[in-house]
């Protein structure tokens, strides 16, 4: 993707700025916002960063990689425990947040804790309220597993609302992954992280920042979720863990080094 060249004084910085503050590539922020349309929001640059923002989501997104993390709960040596860590890192609208807590009380983790984070405060409003509706056809039960099929709505129009007994595994903050995830928060180190298709959209340093915040926040064997089509960097914090039909990584136990916040970067919204 090329980056949109600059119509008026002062946009590349405010691109740049941006970029800092969410990770996001410059030449993606160019083309999805326009270089016209930036001067309006020059002085809110949170409604930027909400534009910016894909929130592309689905209880159960990428089936066959729920089918096997249901397994590795059974036998892996981590996963196995009884309660367990989860951070559910870009989690947008919620969606994967909850599939989290229901998977986990179904294979009778019911005092896991789940943590669902994301930079953009109205996505953390909306996973909060927990009400999801079913539409015909693109929506949040899109691609759900059998094992999960049960337990959510099937007829358009028919609405989910978190039980209880998921909304007291789980919980929501804004937050931005290239700040480092304060353990107050986790309540100790994750024992399983998902970050799932956010990466794509990053620039290299941004990535690597991420990764690291990320790989801070883990046990030693805890494990990674990344998207199916994103890859992991050779940065000796993590090994790949293959299974039947995805690629899940280990935490090495390699101290991971965060970076400083970067001059310029705007506050966060």
């Amino acid at each position: 993707m090329t980056e949109v060249a600059p119509t008026r004084p002062g946009t590349p910085s405010l691109i740049e700025r941006l970029s800092r503050q969410t990770g996001i590539a410059p030449s993606y922020i160019g083309a999805r916002l326009g270089t016209h349309q930036l001067f309006p929001f020059q002085n809110t640059p949170a409604d930027l960063i909400e534009r910016l923002l894909v929130q592309e989501t689905s209880f159960f997104r990428h089936a066959g990689q729920w089918t096997m993390l249901r397994n590795m709960l059974r036998e892996d040596p981590v996963l196995s425990a009884s309660a367990l860590r989860v951070w559910s890192t870009a989690c947008a609208t919620g969606e994967e947040a909850w599939s989290l807590a229901f998977l986990l009380q179904s294979e009778g983790k019911g005092r896991s804790r789940v943590i669902g984070s994301d930079i953009s405060p109205s996505a953390i409003a909306a996973a909060t309220l927990g009400r999801y509706t079913r539409l015909e056809a693109m929506g949040s039960f899109r691609d759900l597993p059998e094992f999960a099929r049960p337990a959510f709505p099937l007829a358009s129009g028919e609405v989910w609302d978190a039980p209880s007994n998921l909304r007291s595994m789980t919980r929501f903050c804004v937050h931005n992954v290239l700040d480092p995830m304060l353990s107050s928060e986790l309540g100790g180190p994750a024992d399983l992280v998902f970050c799932r298709n956010m990466l794509i959209y990053f620039t290299e340093d941004a990535v690597n920042r991420a990764l690291a915040n990320i790989a801070s926040a883990m046990r030693t064997g805890g494990i990674l979720v990344l998207g199916a089509s994103e890859t992991m960097r050779d940065n000796g914090l993590f090994e790949p863990v293959e299974t039947a039909s995805a690629i899940f990584w280990r935490r090495t136990g390699r101290p991971a080094v965060t970076a400083t916040p970067m001059a310029g970067a705007m506050p966060r919204p």
